[in-house]
């Protein structure tokens, strides 16, 4: 049986050896669930702190001199933050030893890459104008 063959038809659970040393090959699977994991934690993270900083510039109406801007890209994070979330749960979905979904798996990992950069990008504005109180 060749190389492509085996990728098709074996099962997520199963072992597999390296032929010339006999090592255990790692699940890409596991890893990728693993991974989807990691990254919706942080994604967590970001989704309550980022929460915190809403609840703190609506609070501040009348004192935050970048309210809307503020309001705004808060809102612009949160949402794609939800966007995120929802493709690392349609990517752990995928069979990465599949050679049918790993295309499909792949598209979405690299869309859920654009958002993460997104995210950050929007989270790094944020930060700049600041959701410090004005001095007065």
């Amino acid at each position: 049986m060749d190389a492509e063959n085996n990728l098709d038809s074996s099962p997520k659970n199963e072992v597999q050896l390296n032929p010339k040393t006999g090592e255990v090959i790692p699940n890409v699977n596991t890893y990728q669930q693993k991974k989807n994991l990691a990254q919706g934690m942080m994604d967590l993270a970001l989704v309550s702190a980022n929460a915190n900083q809403l609840r703190y510039v609506l609070e501040s109406f009348k004192r935050h001199p970048y309210y809307y801007f503020s309001l705004i890209f808060i809102s612009v994070s949160l949402v794609i933050q939800i966007v995120v979330g929802i493709g690392l749960i349609m990517n752990s979905r995928y069979n990465v030893n599949d050679k049918r979904e790993i295309c499909k798996a792949n598209k979405i990992n690299d869309l859920v890459t654009i958002g993460i950069f997104l995210i950050t990008l929007v989270n790094v504005l944020i930060s700049a104008f600041g959701v410090a109180p004005q001095v007065d």
